[in-house]
């Protein structure tokens, strides 16, 4: 392989701790391998090695075997107990049939013999950043390929709803019609005009389900206003939780960040992630909202995090993955309808705006709700 082939650029950019106990084996190896890649880790022998890895986690392992302390191979196996798949070059001066068994069962990628030829290192380092490549490829491949498979999934929901919102609230609009008529032409105070205000009422809940449905299927409007979410987020929690008791902690530092919203919609998404904090912690608890703004390559690039923190109960590790998913609930199903759609909501909403939502929990740590959004190109 010449220096310009993939795997050559590949190795450029890893980082490789190289255990050796010699001094002059040492700086020769290193040497080599600073012009090989990208960060090299030095230790100097299998106990220094092993408290490196932990700390810097390195992509490959460059190891002697004789070593003080701690043998080279026995370091190899504490690391392989953490991460099985690192890539590991032994080198040695030895050819004992019981170092190349231990090596085999370690499962070491290469065995260079020393006195070292470059050309043999050389190969067996390009071995080790041809097969990381490959596996970060086909990781990468995957996750297109879900990515992909999500997409085409909203597109057909998003179909799916937004015609079924279209005929329902037409249905809807019909109904409510015959109710105001019907109301017209008896007493309100008597049984059937008592039935057809609940039956008004009814309808205007069934419109309002219709506009939620509605949302998920199409953009949630024209995105007409530019400017700070700092202060929209800000008046739309404390409206949402006044008087519940709740600690409320702000560090809003995104005034500076201008971003093309819906304001409507988007305070939907406050609402809603506010409202989510307070059921988490019926016994009470503290709220933190945070915005700051995350440099990108380019200022068109830079984005905004907004981060909900609650001190509550936590979302189980097993039901995490399925929270944005439309009807999806915890609560009990009672008359309440639309039960289900907030996060689902939330999701399509911020979608509309270019950004995505993520959740995060664990045991003892609350919730925590994730929205970017890019921020508005300039000029």
């Amino acid at each position: 392989m010449t220096p310009e082939s993939p795997d050559s650029r590949y190795l450029a950019t890893l980082t490789v701790l190289l255990v050796e106990d010699d001094p002059d084996a040492r700086e020769e190896l290193a040497r080599f391998l600073r012009r090989r890649v990208g960060s090299l880790i030095i230790a100097e022998d299998g106990e220094e090695g092993l408290a490196a890895y932990r700390a810097r986690h390195p992509r490959m392992v460059v190891t002697d075997i004789q070593m003080p302390n701690l043998d080279g191979l026995a370091m190899v196996q504490a690391i392989r107990d953490e991460d099985p798949a690192v890539p590991v070059i032994v080198t040695t001066a030895f050819e004992r049939s019981t170092y190349l068994v231990r090596s085999i069962e370690l499962g070491i990628d290469r065995y260079v013999l020393k006195p070292i030829q470059p050309g043999i290192l050389d190969a067996a380092l390009l071995g080790c950043a041809h097969r990381l490549l490959a596996e970060e490829q086909f990781r990468l491949r995957e996750r297109l390929e879900a990515e992909a498979a999500k997409a085409r999934h909203q597109a057909a929901r998003s179909t799916l709803l937004g015609g079924l919102a279209h005929d329902y609230s037409n249905l809807v609009q019909v109904i409510a019609n015959a109710v105001d008529m019907a109301g017209e032409l008896v007493d309100p105070a008597s049984e059937a005009g008592l039935f057809l205000a609940m039956a008004r009422k009814s309808a205007d809940e069934a419109r309002h389900l219709s506009r939620r449905l509605a949302i998920l299927g199409r953009s949630p409007g024209n995105l007409n206003q530019v400017g700070p979410l700092d202060p929209l987020i800000r008046e739309t929690v404390q409206a949402a939780l006044a008087g519940t008791g709740t600690e409320l902690v702000f560090e809003l530092h995104g005034a500076g960040a201008a971003l093309r919203h819906h304001r409507e919609t988007f305070t939907q998404v406050v609402r809603c992630l506010a409202e989510n904090a307070l059921e988490a912690m019926p016994g009470g608890g503290t709220l933190r909202v945070s915005t700051e703004v995350r440099p990108g390559a380019a200022p068109s690039g830079r984005r905004l995090g907004i981060r909900f923190q609650d001190t509550g109960r936590g979302i189980p590790a097993g039901i995490l993955p399925l929270i944005f998913n439309p009807y999806f609930s915890t609560k009990e199903r009672g008359a309440q309808r639309g039960m289900g759609l907030g996060l689902a909501l939330c999701e399509a909403i911020v979608r509309a705006h270019g950004g995505a939502i993520s959740a995060e929990s664990g045991p003892g740590r609350g919730a925590a709700f994730l929205i970017e959004l890019p921020l508005a190109e300039e000029g």
